[in-house]
């Protein structure tokens, strides 16, 4: 299976050592291992081979594979999330914890210049932050099995409005596409980044759909609510 192919793909990737799962697309396997997030949409992931959308080291497996395949794959910590770096745990002054309104304890998971990390100690004025990655230096394995290949125009852009606008059902977003026009219909939606999102998705719908030649972005009519009559019943 050749790079830049739009598949969807069901995985499930853990600790090699440990067997913690540290992520999946399945909602038994996230309930099973304690990692069930409510809100979250556990179904198979659409990823473009070749596009960074996973590990470089999955995407040379993904490559290899055909649909339906399955397959479980090991990754040194080189080829995962790479080794740790002594450089990437620092002290910080609790005094910059202060300024956050913030009361450090180890476990928290803090934000520090654009940094996520955790903190390890905290003792004498002083904290110590591992800005390192919880899998960095560990072994990891993934079970990963190819779902389905989208290959016409249509399932393409219906695969990557997926991908790119996972809204949920009351905030769905609607396409349609005719002679090679693409029409994507956007419902209300207020988050800030969502104008650099339609950019990805129409580099992304550039680059992998061929036969689209134009893209534009309307917003999709709201539907009114029919409001209930009150029936007053008579004594």
């Amino acid at each position: 299976m050749a790079e830049n192919r739009i598949i969807s793909v069901s995985l499930t990737g853990r600790d090699l050592v440990s067997g913690k799962v540290f992520e999946t697309t399945s909602e038994s396997v996230a309930k099973y291992a304690g990692i069930y997030r409510e809100g979250t949409s556990y179904k198979p992931a659409t990823i473009i081979i070749g596009a960074g959308d996973l590990l470089k080291a999955l995407d040379a497996e993904l490559v290899k594979m055909k649909v339906g395949e399955k397959k479980t794959i090991k990754l040194s910590p080189e080829n995962a999330f790479g080794e740790r770096k002594r450089e990437l745990v620092v002290v910080v002054p609790l005094r910059e914890f202060d300024k956050r309104k913030v009361r450090p304890f180890p476990g928290l998971i803090v934000d520090i210049d654009n940094r996520y990390g955790k903190v390890q100690t905290v003792s004498g004025g002083r904290v110590r932050v591992d800005f390192n990655s919880d899998l960095a230096g560990k072994e990891v394995e993934y079970e990963i099995e190819i779902e389905k290949e989208f290959k016409a125009d249509k399932e393409k852009v219906g695969a990557l409005v997926d991908k790119f606008f996972p809204f949920g059902e009351d905030k769905k977003v609607g396409f349609e596409l005719k002679a090679g026009k693409l029409e994507i219909k956007m419902p209300k939606i207020e988050a800030k980044e969502i104008e650099m999102i339609k950019q990805i998705f129409e580099k992304a719908v550039k680059d992998y759909v061929k036969g689209v030649k134009s893209i534009k972005f309307s917003e999709k009519a709201e539907k009114k609510e029919k409001k209930a009559e009150k029936i007053e019943k008579k004594k």
